[in-house]
């Protein structure tokens, strides 16, 4: 009997924590729309100094869909790729401080772990990010996602 109930137990917590996690990401995906774009260095050791290590970055835009979204702040960047390692050392904050202000960037960068690795393209890759949207006069919402890296990273404004 008491096997029956811990079963159960275990099986309302595992439901919880999905509908949980499924929340979490419809929330993100319901205020904010995000794309990841990347670039590799120019030229070795142009962001480390280490002319034997390869090295880019990662640029997260994002555009706002709810105005009262005052920022969003990210706390873990995770490439889900095994060559690639984010060494965050502070967090990032995408500020939405204008109301006219719609659309923000910011850039993290990202080391390749294997020097015998080679990887020319990351598109279609993903990176699993998490932290908390900041909304006016309420509270912090946390969030994770899972985002597609769509493309190498263009500085043209539109």
């Amino acid at each position: 009997m008491t096997l029956a109930i811990t079963i159960c137990v275990l099986l309302l917590f595992t439901i919880y924590f999905f509908i949980r996690k499924k929340q979490q990401k419809q929330r993100f995906n319901r205020v904010v729309d995000m794309t990841v774009n990347y670039m590799f260095q120019e030229r070795p050791g142009q962001y480390s100094g280490d002319r034997n290590s390869k090295s880019g970055v990662f640029v997260f835009k994002a555009e706002r869909n709810d105005d009262r979204l005052k920022n969003i702040v990210i706390r873990k960047v995770r490439p889900l790729h095994s060559a690639l390692n984010v060494n965050l050392e502070q967090i990032l904050v995408i500020p939405f401080e204008r109301k006219g202000n719609t659309k923000s960037d910011v850039s993290v960068r990202f080391k390749v772990n294997r020097t015998t690795s080679k990887i020319a393209d990351l598109t279609g890759g993903r990176v699993c990010i998490s932290g908390v949207l900041n909304f006016e006069e309420s509270r912090s919402k946390s969030f994770k996602a899972i985002l597609l890296i769509s493309d190498l990273y263009k500085n043209v404004e539109v």
